[in-house]
């Protein structure tokens, strides 16, 4: 007797187990089949599970045993395996999953399978559902990807860093900046502080202070702290800070001289986390909730518009509160996608949407690197052009629109190049470009399966399961009797296969004529081509078609925009259908506006962020009389027993002219004893003066001298 019909006929299908406020008769509560229908069937048992646990799929003997044309049956299935409802597919159960890992442990399909189990061994009373814009976004520090560590280093110091000279950024689900990703290992640490080392060698010191490097000194080195650390931290430093920097410049500048004092202080810089990483944090307002600072919401808009650090423009808006409110981030968001910086963001995303990164190097004949280039780039300008003209969704996957360079052209058989208009019969529009058609498919083939892959996981963000295991998973041996579409169709009719490519192979047969680099074709071979296909259940026929029909999809909707959140926050999140028209940088807009961009989650007793108050004037260690600005200064402790402490002093000439010099240091303690300098006490300082062999200091020179004191 099935779960469901034992709830019906008035038994207990949990053997005895407490079913909390569920009916006592062991009935159905009236909402269960809309709740499991909207929460559990759609988006994901349908997209997950049925593939395999569906009729004729591999696990359909199974006890959890799945069928689309009867959900009532497949909800009872549910109460059959509650108790490892969650833990096969997150591959996290004792005894494993067929299927592997499915659902990420953390997923918001995950999420939803818990509320379920919830949900049959609780009460009747439906939950208000929770808004995409309401949920928890965590909070997180956020190592930079090396695109943006390398757009940081030229935006702020002019220096060129090839982001391939560091290990490779972690991909998950295609994506590069998964913040629980992106760690920083022992190789990247080393090859972070080459980079810093060789950036540094680079710079031009002098765009680095506001004081001519000639007569650089204490104060000049303080003042560059202070800006050059704020534009690479992102937030205004501390006096701890600058005292810890100014105290390996002074020991540097000591030896080697002002520049390289500073080369070193940047070499720091460029190591620390607060630049190699974006502090998410933000300081408690409540319980358990923080909201980021004005420098933290500066930090999070631009690298999401802009895949860079915040300007100084950005950094004033931050530093007056302009960014302390929603509407001052929104509107400062709405002027920011005005930038071009914000076109090439969104070529970035689809790029990362489409998957299209590995056109570089995958395995295809008569594909030059140059060819390749043109390929990626003509997506790029398509989404330039369609951004900057305010364009939609739509505009971007039926544009009729495309730039070419001159190998691309005759790679499409065109007669011109640069700016071009399609006739829409072969090419037009994002399906039909070459850098997805060549990226998704065989290395000879218009690959059926790959490119329905595609479709079905990146442009609906429908995960499919892995094929099971000891299953044959080779493409079919070629037969050239056979049209591709056939020998596909021959190979699909496996009943362990049929689950999957029943979801596949109508959508990739719809690429059909186009060949493994993306050449449109008029037969396959010495077949005719046929390249209907379906969605779902929807005949279409071709790319154009088929692009039409996902416009029209709430699905590919939801999934663009879910691209864009997961892009932006650097961890998987829900999103909501953004409606027919959607513009292409709509869903970023939107994201700034979003709550969890500003308030997130965290524990009662976690600690507020660094990216706090205002900036500060430094301190500097020596106030030089007038008429001692000509040296600089610096001294330390080096022995400290409490009741007495012995000091090193150094006095630079960093000018062009020989000079007689005296510095003065605030008094602390009784002198007893000094060398290599005359000293006199003048209210609470002490002034120190140059001995016969040291009092005159030629360009360039430095005089070391030192004292002890008792307290």
């Amino acid at each position: 007797m099935s779960v469901l019909f034992a709830l019906l006929l008035g038994c207990d299908p949990s053997g005895g187990k407490p079913s909390g406020d569920r009916p006592v008769d062991g009935s159905l509560c009236p909402a269960d089949v809309d709740v499991f229908t909207t929460q559990v069937w759609d988006g994901v048992l349908s997209e997950h599970c049925v593939a395999c646990h569906g009729p004729g799929g591999v696990a359909s003997g199974s006890a959890f045993a799945l069928d689309p044309d009867d959900l009532a049956a497949s909800m009872a299935a549910t109460f059959a395996v509650a108790d490892r409802l969650v833990e096969k597919p997150t591959g996290t159960h004792p005894s494993g999953h067929g299927g592997g890992e499915v659902l990420a442990a953390d997923s918001a399909g995950a999420d939803a399978l818990r509320f379920w189990v919830g949900w049959i061994g609780g009460t009747c009373e439906v939950p208000e559902p929770v808004a995409c814009d309401e949920r928890e976004s965590p909070r997180l520090l956020r190592r930079l990807t090396h695109a943006e560590y390398a757009r940081s280093v030229a935006d702020v110091l002019g220096v060129f860093v090839d982001p391939a000279s560091l290990s490779s950024d972690p991909v998950v689900d295609g994506f590069r900046n998964d913040a629980r990703a992106l760690v920083v290992t022992e190789l990247l640490a080393d090859q972070y502080r080459s980079s810093a080392e060789s950036i540094a060698d680079q710079v031009d010191v002098a765009d680095l202070v506001a004081c001519p490097v000639a007569s650089g000194d204490a104060a000049c080195a303080s003042a560059m702290v202070e800006e050059l650390g704020m534009r690479l931290f992102r937030r205004p430093l501390t006096q701890a800070d600058v005292d810890r920097y100014l105290g390996l410049w002074a020991e540097v500048a000591a030896d080697d001289g002002f520049e390289e004092g500073v080369r070193w202080v940047l070499v720091a810089f460029l190591q620390s986390p607060s630049f190699l990483y974006r502090s998410e944090l933000g300081v408690q307002d409540g319980e358990g909730t923080f909201t980021l600072t004005g420098w933290e919401a500066a930090t999070a808009l631009s690298f999401s518009i802009w895949g860079t650090t915040p300007d100084a423009h950005l950094l004033a808006a931050a530093g007056d509160g302009t960014l302390d409110t929603p509407d001052g981030v929104a509107a400062q968001a709405t002027e920011m996608l005005a930038d071009p910086r914000a076109s090439s963001t969104a070529a970035d995303l689809v790029e990362v949407w489409l998957d299209s990164a590995p056109l570089a190097s995958v395995p295809r004949d008569g594909l030059s690197p140059e060819l390749r280039s043109q390929m990626l780039q003509e997506t790029r300008d398509l989404v330039f052009d369609v951004a900057r003209a305010d364009g939609t969704l739509a505009d971007l996957m039926t544009s009729r629109t495309t730039f070419v360079g001159p190998e691309l052209a005759a790679h499409y058989g065109l007669g011109e190049t640069g700016e071009v208009t399609l006739d829409g019969v072969r090419y037009g529009g994002l399906l039909t470009q070459a850098s997805v058609l060549a990226t998704h498919g065989r290395p000879s083939g218009s690959g059926p399966i790959q490119r329905g892959v595609l479709v079905r996981e990146r442009l609906l963000c429908e995960d499919l399961p892995p094929p099971p295991s000891n299953l044959d998973v080779s493409p079919p041996e070629v037969d050239p009797s056979l049209s591709t579409r056939e020998q596909f169709t021959e190979h699909a009719a496996d009943p362990a296969c049929a689950g999957c490519h029943d979801r596949i192979d109508p959508l990739g047969f719809a690429f059909e004529r186009y060949d493994e680099v993306g050449r449109y074709r008029d037969t396959d071979g010495t077949h005719a081509i046929d390249d209907s296909g379906s969605l779902d259940g929807v005949p279409l026929a071709g790319p154009f078609e088929l692009a039409d029909a996902l416009v029209a999809d709430p699905r590919f909707r939801t999934c663009f925009a879910r691209t864009w959140r997961r892009h932006t926050t650097g961890v998987d999140a829900c999103a909501e259908d953004p409606g027919v028209g959607v513009g292409l940088l709509t869903p970023l807009a939107e994201v700034a506006r979003w709550p969890g961009f500003r308030v997130r989650t965290g524990g009662p007793g976690e600690g507020d962020t660094l990216a706090v108050g205002t900036r500060i004037d430094p301190e500097t260690p020596v106030e030089p009389e007038e008429g001692e600005d000509d040296v600089s200064f610096t001294f330390g402790i080096v022995n400290d027993w409490g009741a007495g402490a012995c000091w090193d002093g150094v006095v630079t000439n960093p000018t062009t002219a020989a000079v007689t010099w005296e510095v003065r240091a605030p008094a602390d303690g009784t002198v007893d004893n000094f060398w290599n300098v005359a000293l006199e006490v003048q209210g609470n300082d002490w002034v120190f003066r140059g001995v016969e062999w040291n009092a005159e200091l030629a360009p360039g020179a430095e005089a070391s001298f030192g004292w002890c004191t008792t307290r």
